[in-house]
C-alpha cells in the first residue's frame, strides 16, 4: 500500500475513534455484523484457547474481547498501524502483546500457531488488494498452522463507494497458485462475505 492511502486509513481510523468511542462502530462495524464476522473467523481451528494467536489489524483488541467472553483465553498478539487503537488496546488489555507494526514494512521476528486477518482491507483506497494478498503472503509464513481472512465480496448485492469488493474466486486462484493449495473458501458463513482459511 502506498504511503499516502496508509496515512489516510490512519487518519480516518483516529477521527473514527475519537467519534465512536470504543465502539464497534470506530472500526465501521455494527456490534451485530462484528460478532457474526469473529464467530465465521473463528472456524479456522477448533482450538483457540491457549494458542499463540496473531490478530492483524487488531484495531482496540475486540477479537481478543470477543474470544474473552466465551472463556477462550489465547496467548494473544495483536498488530495494527494505527497508534490510538494500539493505545486504546493496551490499557484494555494489558496481558496481551500489542505493536504497531505494518507487515509489509518489515518482517516479523515471531511464530504464531494460528493467524488472523478480519475485515482490515475493507477501505477502498490505492493498492488494497494488492496489500491485502501481499500481507497474506507474508503472515502465512509466521504461522505453524493456519490464517483466515476475511474481506467483503465483490458478490455483495448491496455497494457503497468507498468499500474494497474482493473477488472470492480470484483471491482462491491467488493463494492456491502462491501461498498453499491447502486452502478454503467460504462464502456462506456471513452474508456478503468471504472466508477463506489457509492451512500448512
Amino acid at each position: 500500500m502506498n504511503p499516502v492511502a496508509k496515512e489516510y486509513l490512519i487518519d480516518f481510523y483516529t477521527r473514527n475513534l475519537k467519534f465512536h468511542g470504543d465502539r464497534p462502530e470506530a472500526l465501521r462495524w455494527s456490534p451485530s455484523g462484528q460478532q457474526a464476522r469473529y464467530k465465521a473467523i473463528s472456524n479456522l481451528s477448533d482450538s483457540i484457547d491457549g494458542r499463540r494467536v496473531l490478530d492483524y489489524g487488531c484495531g482496540k483488541g475486540d477479537l481478543y474481547e470477543y474470544w474473552t467472553s466465551r472463556g477462550i483465553r489465547p496467548c494473544y498478539t495483536g498488530l495494527d498501524i494505527t497508534p490510538e487503537l494500539i493505545a486504546m488496546a493496551k490499557l484494555k488489555f494489558p496481558e496481551c502483546d500489542f505493536s504497531l507494526i505494518d507487515i509489509e514494512d518489515g518482517p516479523l521476528d515471531r511464530e504464531f500457531e494460528l493467524g488472523f486477518i478480519c475485515g482490515v482491507f475493507n477501505n477502498r483506497v490505492d493498492g488494497c488488494t494488492e496489500s491485502l494478498k501481499n500481507s497474506m503472503s507474508l503472515l502465512f509464513g509466521h504461522v505453524t498452522e493456519g490464517l483466515a481472512v476475511n474481506a467483503i465480496s465483490s458478490h455483495c448485492r448491496i455497494r457503497d463507494i468507498d468499500i474494497n469488493y474482493v473477488d472470492p474466486d480470484e483471491l482462491l486462484k491467488f493463494t492456491k497458485e502462491n501461498i498453499t493449495s491447502n486452502a478454503q473458501l467460504r462464502l456462506d458463513l456471513v452474508q456478503g462475505d468471504l472466508f477463506l482459511f489457509l492451512y500448512k
